[in-house]
C-alpha cells in the first residue's frame, strides 16, 4: 500500500516449489523502499523478505525473470525508472532442487500446437507438492525444494490433448508426441485364445468436425449417423459357449452414441473371398454390397514416385505397410504422393475391381481449422489416374476415398477406365495413406452366399480402461491396442456430461432410434450374440462376419463444436451439427423418459484433476 506499483512478478527465487512475489515500483512515502521481495512458505501466505534484495535498489519499473547463467535458479532483470537495466544474480536458490524444460512442438506431422508450446499448461506434481502454468516463453521452471524429482509432468497442450511424462529428468526439452487422441471406437473379438484387437468402426461420423473456416462462416463434416458394415474373418471372430461376442470400447478423447449394433453371419464357399467397401467417399460409395474375389491377381509392378518398388510390400497381408512418405507440416497430409500400378494384361471385356488394403492417418479438428486459413495448403483427396492416347495422365475417378481407419478394404470399380494399350493407373493424394495390399479381380463371381444376421442377446456397458498403444508392423503402421494390458487412470479430459448409467443396455442397441448408448473415454460395452441355433457349415464352406453398427462420433478437440460437452444430442434426420434453436433433440414421453432411465451418470474434469494431483475422495 505504500508503492505505486510499476510491474509485479511472481517466482520461486528460492525453487522450494512455493512461487514468491516481487513488487517494483516508486515509493509513495519519502525516502521509502519501491521494490519489495515477499516469500511464500506454502501455508498460503506472503512474508516481506527484506535483506535478500541488494539495498542499493528503490525503484523500477519492470522485471524480467530468467536463468542466466543456467545454474538452476531464477536470475532477475530490473528495468530502472530512468531506463537502465540491471541483472541481479540470484546466489543459493539452487540449493532446492529443481526442473527446468522447454516444450517442443512437432514442425512436421503434426502443426496443432505452437513450437514453444506458448499458451498450454504445465502441470508437476513431486510427493504432496502440486503446481501449474501457463506457459509464456520457452524456457520453464519448477523448483521442488528437498524433493529430488517429480513424479509425473503433465502438459495440455493448446488443443487440449494431454501428454504425460513420468519421472521426468531435471533438465530436458519435452517434445510433443505425435499421437492418436480422436478416431473411432475399438473393436476386440475373442478369436479362440483371447480378446484382440481388430478394427476401428463408426468412422464416418465426425460431429462437429471442422472442415472450413473462412471469416465468420464455418462449415462442418455431415450430422448423419455413421451406418457401417465392416468385415470380420472368420478367423477373428470363434464361439464361445454358443456365443459370438464383441467388446466395443471408447479410449479416446471422444464421446460415442451408439443406436444399433448387429452381426450378419456370412458363409459361403471357402474358393471364394468376401468384401465390403470400407471407405469414407462421397454418399454414392456408401451403399452395403457383397463383392465376391474367386482369384486375387497381383499388379505386375507397384511403384511410388521416386521410382522405389513397392510391389513387396502390398504382394500380400502381412504387416508390412507402404513407406517412404514425406511427411508434411500437419499430421495426417504428406508432399503429394504417386504409386503407379501395372496391372498387366488385362481383357477390357470384363468386370475389373481394384482392391487396396490400408490405413490413414488423420487430420483432426485443429489441423482442419488452421488448414482451412491457409493459401498454401490444401488437401487433395486421393483420386485415381490412366494413360490416354497421347500418353498423359488423365483422372478416371476423382475421389476415391481413403479407408475408415485402420486396415479396410478399399474397392474401386475400373470397369472400362483402363485401356489395354496401357493398363497403368496412378493414385494420387497427399493424405497420409499406407497399403498393406493391392490386388485386382477380374469378372464378377456369383457363388452362393447364407446371410444370417443377428440381433444382440445380451449387452453391458461397463468401465475398462486404456489398452497398450503400439504401432503394428512399425513405423509404417497404424496404432494397434493390446487388450491384455489395461491402464485404468483416466488419460483425456472428458467431455462434461450425462452418459448412460452402467449395467444393461441392451434395449438402446436393437433399434437406430435416438434412444441410444452414450459412452465416455474409458468405457466399455461387452455385446453378446446367441448362435446356438445357427446351422452347420457345409463341406468346403467357411465362415465370415459383418459388424453393422449406427451412431455418432465427438472428439474432444477444443476446435470441435461442442467439443468439451456431451450436449447438444445428435438425433437422425438433424440436418447440421451444431444444430440450430430451429432443430432439438426428440421432446417426446418416450425419449424423455429414456434420458431420465438411462443417461444418469454424469461425468465431470474431477477425474481427470485428481489422477494428477492423488487427491482422495
Amino acid at each position: 500500500k505504500n508503492i505505486s506499483v510499476n510491474d509485479a512478478e511472481l517466482f520461486d527465487f528460492d525453487n522450494d516449489g512455493y512461487l514468491d512475489l516481487l513488487v517494483v515500483g516508486e515509493s509513495t512515502q519519502n525516502d521509502g523502499v519501491g521494490v519489495e521481495l515477499y516469500h511464500s512458505d506454502g501455508s498460503g501466505k506472503l512474508w516481506l523478505s527484506p535483506g535478500i534484495l541488494p539495498e542499493d535498489i528503490r525503484t523500477g519499473s519492470r522485471i524480467t525473470t530468467f536463468d542466466y547463467n543456467s545454474d538452476g535458479d531464477l536470475d532477475l532483470g530490473l528495468t530502472g525508472i530512468d531506463g537502465s537495466i540491471r541483472l541481479l544474480r540470484n546466489d543459493g536458490g539452487n540449493n532446492n532442487h529443481f526442473i527446468k524444460m522447454k516444450l517442443v512442438g512437432l514442425r512436421a506431422g503434426s502443426a496443432k500446437n505452437n513450437y514453444y508450446g506458448i499458451g498450454a499448461k504445465v502441470e508437476v506434481r513431486s510427493g504432496s507438492l502440486y503446481q501449474s502454468k501457463v506457459v509464456t516463453g520457452p524456457d520453464i521452471h519448477f523448483g521442488l525444494g528437498l524433493r529430488e524429482r517429480a513424479e509425473v509432468i503433465r502438459i495440455l497442450w493448446t488443443n487440449g490433448v494431454p501428454q504425460n511424462m513420468f519421472f521426468p529428468a531435471t533438465n530436458q526439452d519435452l517434445i510433443e508426441e505425435q499421437q492418436l487422441k480422436g478416431s473411432c471406437p475399438f473393436l476386440y473379438t475373442w478369436n479362440g485364445e483371447e480378446y484382440a484387437f481388430v478394427k476401428d468402426i463408426m468412422w464416418k461420423s465426425a460431429l462437429g468436425m471442422p472442415l472450413g473456416i473462412m471469416g465468420e462462416s464455418s462449415t462442418f463434416a455431415p450430422s448423419d449417423a455413421s451406418v457401417d458394415y465392416i468385415k470380420i474373418p472368420g478367423d477373428q471372430l470363434k464361439m464361445k459357449d454358443d456365443k459370438y461376442t464383441l467388446r466395443l470400447t471408447c479410449e479416446l478423447w471422444e464421446t460415442l452414441y451408439m443406436d444399433k449394433i448387429g452381426l450378419v453371419v456370412l458363409d459361403h464357399p471357402e474358393d471364394v473371398d468376401l468384401y465390403v467397401d470400407e471407405r469414407m467417399g462421397p454418399p454414392s460409395l456408401s451403399n452395403y454390397r457383397l463383392y465376391q474375389v474367386g482369384e486375387k491377381k497381383l499388379p505386375e509392378a507397384v511403384t511410388d514416385q521416386y521410382g522405389s518398388d513397392l510391389l513387396p510390400f502390398v504382394a500380400e497381408r502381412d504387416n508390412r505397410y507402404t513407406p517412404y512418405l514425406k511427411q508434411g507440416k500437419y499430421q495426417g497430409l504428406t508432399e503429394m504422393s504417386e504409386i503407379t500400378i501395372d496391372l498387366g494384361e488385362i481383357n477390357l471385356n470384363e468386370k475389373l475391381y481394384l482392391y487396396l488394403y490400408g490405413w490413414i492417418f488423420p487430420t483432426d479438428a485443429s489441423i482442419n481449422a488452421s488448414i482451412s486459413q491457409s493459401d498454401e495448403i490444401t488437401m487433395s483427396s486421393p483420386v485415381i489416374e490412366a494413360l490416354n492416347e497421347d500418353g498423359s495422365w488423365e483422372v478416371i475417378i476423382d475421389n476415391l476415398g481413403f479407408p475408415m481407419g485402420k486396415d479396410k478394404m478399399l474397392v474401386a470399380d475400373l470397369t472400362g477406365k483402363v485401356p489395354g494399350s496401357d493398363p497403368r493407373i496412378r493414385i494420387r493424394t497427399n493424405m497420409q495413406l499406407h497399403w498393406d495390399q493391392i490386388f485386382f479381380s477380374i469378372g464378377d463371381p456369383d457363388v452362393p452366399v447364407r446371410t444370417i444376421t443377428l440381433e444382440p442377446s445380451a449387452a453391458e456397458l461397463q468401465y475398462r480402461g486404456f489398452s497398450r498403444t503400439y504401432r503394428k508392423g512399425g513405423r509404417y503402421g497404424p496404432h494397434w491396442f493390446d487388450y491384455s494390458t489395461v491402464t485404468t487412470e483416466p488419460i483425456w479430459r472428458d467431455l462434461t456430461g450425462n452418459y448412460t448409467r452402467f449395467g444393461d443396455v441392451l434395449p438402446l442397441l436393437l433399434e437406430p432410434d435416438d434412444m441410444y448408448v452414450v459412452k465416455n473415454a474409458g468405457d466399455e460395452t461387452t455385446i453378446e450374440f446367441d448362435a446356438s441355433s445357427l446351422p452347420e457349415l457345409p463341406e468346403g464352406w467357411k465362415r465370415d462376419f459383418l459388424v453393422h453398427s449406427v451412431g455418432w462420433v465427438k472428439d474432444g478437440d477444443l476446435n470441435t463444436a461442442h467439443g468439451q460437452t456431451v450436449e447438444p444430442l445428435p438425433f437422425h434426420g438433424m440436418t447440421r451439427y451444431p444444430y440450430g434453436t430451429e432443430e432439438a433433440y426428440p421432446s417426446d414421453p418416450e425419449h424423455q423418459n429414456y434420458l431420465k432411465e438411462y443417461n444418469t451418470r454424469v461425468v465431470d474434469t474431477e477425474a481427470f484433476t485428481r489422477a494428477l494431483i492423488g487427491k482422495e475422495e
